[in-house]
């Protein structure tokens, strides 16, 4: 650049030197001004193609940016939903063994019911076996218990004739012998 505008400045100088006659002179002047506004164009054409790279570039930083703050966000939303899935991952694990805990829990006090019920079965059924085997002897102890009931009321019964037949003879008696005194006593 530097060199365009040595040559510029060498030819405004050089320019009226050489020029021979006015109009020469004036078209020397034309095509400098010209080649100074080209200059100037291009200068300013380099100045705005210089602002649009530095925009462009701190437009393509700003998008870098933007998109690796999306990326650090996306990764931590990410993250926050890998945790909450372990979280919840582990809140049902947890709670899934809790159930099959209390599903054991509540199978082994059905089994061991189950076993006292069989048990109480086996116990009734050996003493249904041991009476039935022992049939005879319940038999003769009911008909023993049942003799010695009658025994017992048939003593009652023969006490209380006794008992009757005694009264009965001390009346019978006690009245005979008030007919004797009374006879003793009005002489017959």
């Amino acid at each position: 650049m530097n060199y365009r505008y040595l040559c510029l400045v060498l030819g405004f100088v050089a320019g009226p030197i050489m020029a021979q006659n006015q109009f020469e002179q004036l078209h020397e002047i034309e095509v400098q001004q010209k080649q100074i506004e080209a200059a100037q164009q291009e200068k300013q054409r380099q100045l705005v193609a210089a602002q649009q790279a530095q925009e462009k570039r701190a437009y393509e930083a700003e998008r870098a940016r933007q998109q690796a703050q999306q990326q650090a966000y996306q990764r931590q939303q990410q993250a926050a939903a890998q945790k909450a899935s372990e979280q919840a991952q582990a809140a049902r694990a947890a709670q899934q063994a809790e159930q099959r805990h209390l599903q054991d829990r509540s199978e082994r006090f059905e089994d061991e019911d189950r076993a006292l019920a069989l048990e109480e079965r086996r116990i009734k059924l050996d003493a249904m076996k041991a009476r039935a085997a022992r049939t005879n002897d319940f038999v003769d102890a009911e008909l023993k218990d049942s003799a010695a009931r009658s025994d017992v009321i048939q003593s009652q019964a023969d006490a209380t004739r006794n008992i009757s037949s005694g009264a009965k003879s001390l009346m019978e008696s006690t009245g005979d012998a008030e007919v004797n005194r009374s006879n003793k006593l009005f002489g017959n």
